[in-house]
């Protein structure tokens, strides 16, 4: 079976939804996967591919190149913590903080991504997707940590802190677009990295969109390195 049914997703969008887990296909095997879920009334199939399609080959299958996902790593083993200065202006999320800055955060750490991009992704389903990733991460669901920047009472910055296949995983990061170019982002990158060296990760990690500069170029100069591109398909069926 080179597919899988994600019930989450099929839950959440009221449709059936599937992973293809192959990253690399054929044209025949693509043609033969989608007609059978098209059989098995499938509405959306994910696809990570480890190579781009070209754009006539994915339109004539329904595909929509919706992010090239970029991930970085880097090997903490040959660092020291010294290197990472956490900005006394990074504070740990506590819940008396208001909720409504963070969930707008989340939102805006989305703008990039497949959800916000595919323009047949239900714009009110992409803001309640991340209004709930950062509330099952601030309540410690699926987030080690979670570290904010204030100014005054307002929530201006966050990046939440996980653990990913035993790497220390940069999760939601976001700086509010009225406060950017002040430095937040990489004072949040550097307070995260030196949390997950203090607790004992080897690695670390983050995953962008390749379209994001801004994050990418944020996560290089931190140090980060490209580990690996995979060319995102939506298979509306």
């Amino acid at each position: 079976m080179k597919y899988e049914r994600l019930d989450w997703d099929t839950e959440f969008l009221g449709v059936t939804v599937v992973r293809i887990t192959e990253p690399f296909l054929h044209e025949q095997e693509l043609s033969k996967i989608l007609s059978e879920l098209k059989v098995k009334n499938v509405s959306l199939a994910y696809w990570a591919s480890s190579q781009e399609l070209e754009g006539i080959t994915a339109k004539r299958f329904g595909g929509v190149l919706v992010d090239k996902k970029t991930s970085f790593a880097m090997d903490f083993r040959c660092k020291n913590a010294d290197e990472f200065v956490c900005s006394d202006i990074v504070e740990v999320y506590v819940h008396s903080m208001p909720i409504s800055d963070i969930e707008d955060l989340a939102i805006q750490s989305g703008e990039y991504s497949r959800f916000a991009v595919d323009k047949r992704f239900p714009r009110e389903k992409f803001l309640d997707l991340y209004k709930i990733w950062i509330n099952r991460s601030l309540c410690k669901e699926i987030a080690e940590e979670v570290f904010v920047i204030r100014e005054g009472e307002r929530v201006v910055g966050i990046v939440t802190l996980g653990n990913n296949t035993g790497r220390g995983d940069i999760g939601l990061i976001a700086v509010d677009r009225n406060y950017r170019g002040k430095g937040y982002g990489e004072k949040l990158v550097r307070a995260a990295q030196r949390w997950f060296m203090e607790h004992g990760y080897k690695i670390g990690q983050v995953v962008t969109q390749g379209i994001n500069s801004p994050a990418c170029n944020l996560y290089e100069k931190c140090g980060y390195s490209i580990e690996d591109v995979k060319y995102f398909y939506h298979f509306w069926i």
